[in-house]
């Protein structure tokens, strides 16, 4: 079961867990997503997570429209790891999204067969990445 996550050690348990931490902070400084969990609602970031191993950053861009950055550990892959961020993205349309989208790099085919798994549709992008997004109306 997901939800808003407000303990900062889950957040940075997973932020920093292997298999995060180095498509984040490439040069394997450890991260601090305390301040998320203390003023989410200030931020205008969403941060949800199963209390495991799946954490997803919902970052308000526009009224109703927000931008999803997710962090799963090695241990939340696969059929799980769809299953958690469909549960997500669903969250999210109960509680005032009307699209979620992203940018995945074109080089990170696992996230892109990913995005893909969860019900997004690729709206844009470059060379270097494409741009996705769900929305709710479309959201089975």
């Amino acid at each position: 079961m997901v939800g808003i996550e407000r303990n900062p050690e889950i957040l940075n348990r997973i932020a920093n867990s292997d298999g995060v931490r180095e498509f984040i902070h490439p040069d394997g400084d450890v991260m601090d997503m305390s301040p998320l969990a203390e003023r989410f609602t200030k931020t205008g970031v969403v941060p949800l997570s199963n209390g495991e191993d799946a954490l997803a950053l919902f970052e308000i861009t526009a009224p109703g429209i927000y931008q999803s950055h997710t962090l799963f550990a090695k241990t939340c892959r696969g059929r799980r790891a769809i299953d958690t961020a469909r549960e997500m993205v669903r969250w999210m349309f109960d509680h005032g999204a009307d699209v979620v989208w992203g940018t995945t790099p074109h080089w990170n085919k696992a996230a892109i067969w990913f995005n893909r798994q969860i019900g997004a549709k690729v709206i844009g992008g470059d060379d270097q990445e494409e741009v996705f997004e769900i929305r709710k109306e479309a959201y089975n």
